[in-house]
């Protein structure tokens, strides 16, 4: 049975202090989840519809700016600003956190201009050194813990977005596009054991590519390049993956980049993967003879 944020906060806190907040990277999930827990306060109990429910930290030149009109109050923040971030949290009265879209760990890698980490932010990475995308996620996770906020599971929080099991569009997945789920899984389990993305994709039992700092798109047009059309693309949990942090997501835009690199499927992981703008996703699947489906981790491999 899944829980809505915005109700267990309301239980367990009193009313000035019930707002949860966003800490939003790049994508288009941020948005999607600001207006999908917004529509769900604003359809429940009276009591939950407070003016202040629903609070965004935000990052220029990261975040999307369509944001700021999906939630109660905004505040932009410089990367790397820790000190910052927790003052806002404490204005805005919030204990209760989620950790929503993408922030590129080739900006703390390279030193890209985007990032500026305060002293609270260099103390942090300089005792931890551990720079895999589970590492680094873990050890915000542990920071804003510290610092007395909850971190919601993405997974409780957007339950009404995560991709359902069996075929999701018309086209079910081919006999070849199973066989490659069933030995691409196993390359999936490993990345947990390696720090790597979320993503693989195969072609006739071959691994093309494997996800790491390039992102999941990067990921399937250099699949595309390596080995032409008709490959099944994979996106699921790592191992051991902490469910607060960074679940799966596909949207339109994976569907296009699909389009763009000939790939003809598209397993996902059902009750994990989320499913940016369903609708136009599996319609646009749909139109491109893509077949969608929702796998069972425990038994589809």
């Amino acid at each position: 049975m899944s829980v809505d944020p915005l109700q267990e906060s309301a239980r367990h806190t009193p009313r000035d202090d019930r707002s949860l907040a966003l800490i939003a990277g790049s994508g288009s999930l941020p948005v999607e989840a600001a207006t999908a827990l917004s529509r769900a306060a604003e359809s429940g109990p009276s009591s939950l519809r407070s003016p202040r429910s629903l609070v965004a930290l935000g990052f220029p030149g990261i975040t999307s700016p369509d944001l700021e009109a999906a939630v109660s109050s905004m505040h932009w923040l410089e990367l790397g600003q820790l000190s910052a971030l927790v003052s806002a949290l404490r204005e805005s009265k919030v204990d209760r956190v989620l950790l929503l879209g993408k922030i590129s760990k080739s900006l703390l890698l390279s030193g890209e201009v985007g990032f500026s980490p305060d002293d609270e932010a260099r103390s942090l990475l300089a005792r931890h050194r551990d720079r895999s995308d589970d590492g680094l996620l873990a050890l915000i996770a542990h920071w804003l813990e510290e610092q007395g906020f909850e971190l919601l599971d993405q997974g409780v929080a957007l339950s009404s977005m995560l991709a359902s099991e069996g075929p999701m569009t018309r086209r079910e997945p081919s006999e070849q596009a199973s066989a490659d789920l069933a030995s691409g899984w196993r390359v999936v389990e490993a990345l947990g054991d390696c720090g790597a993305g979320q993503c693989v994709v195969m072609k006739e039992g071959a691994v093309l590519a494997v996800e790491a700092i390039e992102g999941t798109d990067e990921t399937i047009r250099r699949a595309g390049r390596l080995g032409g059309p008709g490959a099944t693309v994979i996106k699921a949990l790592r191992a051991g993956q902490d469910r607060r942090l960074d679940l799966p997501a596909v949207g339109p835009d994976t569907i296009r980049v699909m389009i763009e690199a000939g790939a003809t499927a598209l397993a996902i992981e059902a009750g994990s993967a989320l499913v940016l703008e369903r609708e136009r996703c599996l319609a646009e699947a749909e139109a491109a003879g893509i077949s969608v489906w929702g796998f069972d981790a425990g038994r589809d491999r």
